[in-house]
């Protein structure tokens, strides 16, 4: 994981000394390990690359970039996990090799391949790729959007970065936030990260995921970006019990390349089946450091099944408590850092956890974003599956096993009802309304519309989670937090081969005879106690909005919300201040304030820089 920024244009706007040395400084949490800038002058033309590096992998000087030989600079940030193999055979053709990087190994491959290295690495990763011999820049970003990637236009020429304060500190362009994007951020705070590629501020955007853009340095930048990665689902022909021996092949040998490292690793571990995969599989290859955000809520405290995992996976953890000790004060550091506002309250959450695990000295954490959406994990995937079925002679036995085996865990009373959720999910295209209380607020509130992806159900959902909804802005959240404390995070199954694999399955296997997330629950059952395999609840990880702030804390929040003109802007204050003075506020209110305060937040910050960052 590291920090990296560039330029391509014209001489004139080409940054300053001064805005270069600021960019690197803000991109120090990334990358504090080493720092390196190359610049080029080109057919009258500029380049420039910036690149800060958290060392992981080889941690030799010599490894550091910006990354060069005769044929290429590269700037990358995030993991090549099969860069090993990769290596084999370049080295088979005759490719000789200087250190033992990934990214020497991405360099080589760049030279040799161009733009068809991207279907071949097994990785996250943004970069930049300078082809000398071409005069060319290829910038690309990784499946799944793993690694977070920004650019800027202005009069042909281009800025971009991993951090959008990089692109503030480099550019001379003024930018104002962005109020469309501030309004779909608090009607729907954990879901619109990969809607569009709007951000924050008008005139930095999104670059896509699965994408590469070329750019010759002679002329000026228009973009125009090249999938890589389209993928289509069709049925395998796979028996379920030959799925699930495949599966445990798979998710095994993902693992494997997950734990190169260096440096320690480290796993967030909870008592389901997603990150006790994990441990079992990396506590058998090297020494897996546990680390677990525990709530004093019983409903949400999970150490009995960890502390049983422990025992049969022969791991050890160390349990984070959840507390509101300085954590505006945290969070106010967050947002500074980067100029994004966080998702939702777990942020924080995820916060003490990640200040502790770079106290003991790891680097590289393990977590298991992607397994419920790859797997259908979650209970509005169960509805989705059983409507899918409607009017088929399985609907009936699906159905009642949901009314009699899954409806007494769901908390969300939409999804109880099972008449009003079929028929928010019927609109295939439109986001669930959580919470009514919640658009009340908001004036003018509107049902975001969103691609189609599918016209069955049960796979639209499921797509829309991992490609729109729920895992874009789940790797952003843990990105942008876990690089704060300069900690790389790895999330194995957002693997493009595991996820080609699953979605080529029958679809009565993700529920196969009404077990929830029974593929992976199949494939990998001896990695299990029984105490979690056989347990069909969803825990999940809720911290309420107001078990982070206490006392002092209460009146400032008081202040940014009063002092908001976004907030003032787009939200009916009469409505909101009754709401925040509730003694008891459900999930998605929770969710609701704690957006407010984040962009009331960022309003501030961007109103305390001077000159390059206003508000309109």
């Amino acid at each position: 994981m590291c920090g990296l920024a560039g330029y391509i244009g014209n001489k004139i706007n080409l940054p300053s000394s001064k805005k270069i040395i600021d960019c690197r400084a803000s991109l120090k949490n990334r990358g504090p390990d080493a720092s390196g800038v190359v610049k080029k002058s080109i057919d009258g033309k500029s380049l420039l690359f910036i690149h800060t590096r958290l060392s992981i992998i080889d941690l030799n000087k010599n490894s550091s970039q910006p990354f060069s030989d005769d044929y290429g600079t590269l700037i990358f940030n995030g993991m090549i996990y099969n860069y090993v193999e990769l290596r084999k055979h370049l080295e088979k053709i005759g490719i000789k090799f200087n250190t033992r990087s990934d990214t020497e190994v991405l360099l080589k491959m760049m030279n040799h391949y161009g733009e068809d290295t991207f279907e071949k690495l097994d990785g996250m990763w943004a970069l930049a790729y300078f082809n000398k011999k071409k005069n060319e820049v290829i910038l690309s970003r990784d499946r799944f959007g793993e690694k977070p990637l920004y650019y800027s236009l202005d009069n042909g020429s281009i800025i971009f970065s991993n951090s959008i304060k990089a692109i503030h500190m480099l550019s001379k362009k003024k930018y104002y936030l962005n109020n469309k994007k501030i309004k779909q951020f608090l009607s729907y705070p954990d879901k619109i990260y990969g809607l569009n590629s709007e951000t924050f501020f008008k005139n930095i955007f999104q670059f896509p995921s699965s994408s590469f853009m070329k750019i010759k340095i002679n002329r000026k930048v228009k973009p125009k970006f090249h999938k890589f990665w389209d993928l289509k689902i069709k049925n395998n022909g796979k028996s379920f019990k030959k799925a699930c021996s495949e599966i445990e092949k798979i998710t095994k040998k993902i693992i494997k390349t997950r734990v190169r490292s260096d440096v320690p690793n480290s796993v967030l571990i909870s008592g389901g089946l997603d990150s006790n995969t994990l441990v079992s599989e990396a506590s058998k290859i090297s020494k897996i450091n546990g680390y677990s955000l525990f709530s004093t809520s019983t409903k949400y405290d999970e150490r009995k099944e960890i502390k049983v995992s422990e025992k049969l996976n022969k791991f050890k953890t160390t349990f984070v408590r959840s507390k509101s000790t300085n954590s505006l004060n945290l969070l106010e550091k967050m947002i500074e850092y980067g100029y994004n506002p966080l998702i939702t309250p777990t942020a924080l959450g995820l916060g003490l956890v990640c200040k502790k695990i770079k106290k003991d000295k790891n680097k590289v954490m393990l977590s298991g974003i992607g397994g419920d959406e790859l797997f259908c994990g979650y209970y509005v995937n169960f509805l989705s599956h059983i409507l899918s079925f409607k009017n088929k002679r399985q609907f009936k036995e699906k159905y009642i096993f949901w009314n009699n085996k899954i409806k007494k865990f769901i908390r969300n009373p939409k999804l109880i009802n099972f008449n009003i959720g079929k028929k928010d999910l019927s609109r295939l295209n439109f986001f669930i309304e959580d919470n009514s209380i919640v658009s009340k607020c908001i004036k003018g509130f509107k049902k975001i519309k969103i691609s189609r992806l599918h016209n069955d159900i049960f796979y639209n959902n499921m797509l829309q989670n991992i490609f729109f909804q729920s895992v874009p802005s789940q790797v952003f959240q843990s990105d942008y937090v876990s690089m704060y404390f300069s900690i790389e995070n790895r999330s194995p199954f957002l693997s493009g081969d595991l996820f080609k694999y699953v979605y080529e399955l029958d679809k009565d296997f993700f529920m196969y005879k009404g077990i929830p997330k029974a593929l992976l629950r199949t494939s990998m059952k001896k990695s299990f106690p029984n105490i979690i395999l056989n347990n069909y609840e969803k825990t999940g990880f809720y911290s309420p909005f107001r078990s982070f702030f206490r006392g002092k804390d209460i009146l400032k929040i008081k202040e940014y919300f009063a002092n908001s003109e976004y907030l003032k802007k787009n939200l009916n204050m009469k409505s909101f201040n009754k709401l925040i003075m509730q003694p008891d506020i459900l999930h998605a209110e929770s969710k609701f304030i704690f957006a407010c305060l984040n962009v009331a937040i960022l309003e501030k910050v961007i109103k305390s820089k001077k000159s390059n960052n206003k508000i309109l």
